[in-house]
């Protein structure tokens, strides 16, 4: 079967703990290196107040409120370079809180015919057991499995990452005419040593593996729903 590609693709990283939003501008990542002059020059600035600095350029979109970082970046750019980025910006940084990381991949697949389409929602949940008790029109809108126990060829074992999760979302694609969407997040609690500097250590030995586990995984479920490449 011919290998599958999403008509998009995107990856986040986000990261949870305390924050100060208005570090974050297109010019203080440009002073550090992490960005090019001309690419902070033209970065478009949606908002910097204490509570949330959100901008974007053309590799990614960046947001940070108190609580949260997310870096995300523009379709089909490589997401080695939003890996660098985030390591960069907490490299020096090193004393941010950061209690949790997720490691994100979003992709939307095109699928061959509405008949097509549907069949994928009917082999993920189907519809018999809610036919009766909801008359008419029912569909998938949203279906999230979740693991804890670790992951198979390819991903991480239980006692590499303690306290670790991965968890999957598949829906309806609001960006390709009768595609699916998939969402995958790699969820690593901080322990209480070297929080942060542990998590960036994640951040680099996951990082590849987990985009293209994601990519796998996305193939595995429509191949065994049984559309075509």
């Amino acid at each position: 079967m011919p290998d599958r590609i999403p008509q998009q693709s995107s990856s986040s990283i986000v990261l949870v703990g305390s924050l100060n939003p208005k570090i974050f501008q297109p010019e203080w990542f440009a002073r550090q290196g992490l960005l090019a002059n001309e690419q902070a020059e033209s970065a478009q600035i949606r908002v910097i107040v204490p509570e949330i600095a959100q901008f974007e350029t053309e590799q990614f979109n960046l947001q940070v409120t108190l609580d949260r970082f997310i870096v995300t970046s523009t379709p089909n750019t490589d997401p080695v370079l939003l890996r660098d980025l985030v390591q960069g910006a907490f490299f020096i940084l090193e004393h941010t809180p950061i209690t949790a990381m997720g490691l994100n991949r979003h992709m939307h697949f095109p699928l061959e015919s509405e008949d097509t389409w549907h069949q994928v929602g009917d082999k993920l949940a189907p519809k018999d057991p809610w036919s009766a008790a909801l008359e008419t029109g029912t569909g998938l809108r949203s279906l999230y499995i979740t693991t804890a126990r670790g992951l198979s060829t390819g991903g991480w074992r239980e006692k590499d990452y303690p306290g670790a999760c991965y968890t999957v979302r598949v829906e309806p694609s609001t960006q390709v005419k009768f595609g699916v969407y998939f969402e995958t997040n790699e969820h690593y609690p901080a322990p209480k040593d070297e929080p942060l500097s542990t998590l960036m250590k994640i951040l680099g030995e996951r990082w590849e593996e987990s985009q293209s586990y994601a990519s796998r995984i996305a193939k595995h479920v429509l191949d065994w729903a049984g559309t075509t490449g």
